[in-house]
């Protein structure tokens, strides 16, 4: 390889290196990487996680200042994929006042199950798969709202049709329950 080949090929390469185009943002910094279709879940996986999120404040709505409505969205998981799934089932919720979960003589503040058309009703979409929306009354069964202002502990059962078994929320979820003081 003489000098002028030497110098063309050097040229070359610096060109090809110069030459390249990166996309970037309008304050100077590069693109993200393009989107990725999030993995599939097989659909012989049956859920075995949940992911069990409460409204942060319970509505009220017959309008008489004790909140009677919680909002909750659950989303079942079959670890150790990603996104979550949809499977045929109950969820049940119960409500108990603050650190009685689980004893026996807890003292029940509303119980909901919710099954078949509901579960159906429910269903909704999130960037993270399929997840179910419900509301829990404390008024349904004739069940009351007015209630001492307290904290009261929430958890969910999702207990699936096949006779699989039940996928429970990972500890409870506390809310505040009773009559709210108007702001003064």
């Amino acid at each position: 390889m003489n000098y002028r080949d030497t110098i063309l090929c050097v040229v070359a390469v610096c060109f090809a290196v110069g030459c390249q185009t990166q996309r970037i943002t309008s304050d100077g910094r590069p693109l993200p990487p393009p989107t990725r279709e999030a993995p599939t879940t097989p659909s012989t996986a049956r859920a075995n996680r949940m992911a069990f999120m409460v409204g942060s404040k319970p509505g009220d709505i017959n309008n008489n200042g004790f909140p009677d409505l919680i909002r909750v969205t659950v989303a079942l998981f079959s670890a150790p994929h990603p996104t979550s799934i949809r499977e045929d089932g109950a969820f049940v919720f119960t409500l108990v006042p603050q650190g009685q979960q689980g004893q026996q003589d807890a003292k029940s503040l509303g119980a909901w199950r919710i099954e078949g058309d509901e579960v159906t009703r429910g269903l909704s979409q999130a960037q993270y798969g399929p997840c179910y929306q419900f509301q829990l009354s404390l008024l349904e069964g004739g069940g009351t709202d007015r209630l001492e202002l307290d904290r009261a502990d929430l958890v969910c059962v999702f207990e699936p049709i096949d006779g699989s078994p039940p996928v429970k929320s990972d500890g409870v979820r506390t809310i505040q329950i009773g009559r709210r003081l108007a702001a003064q």
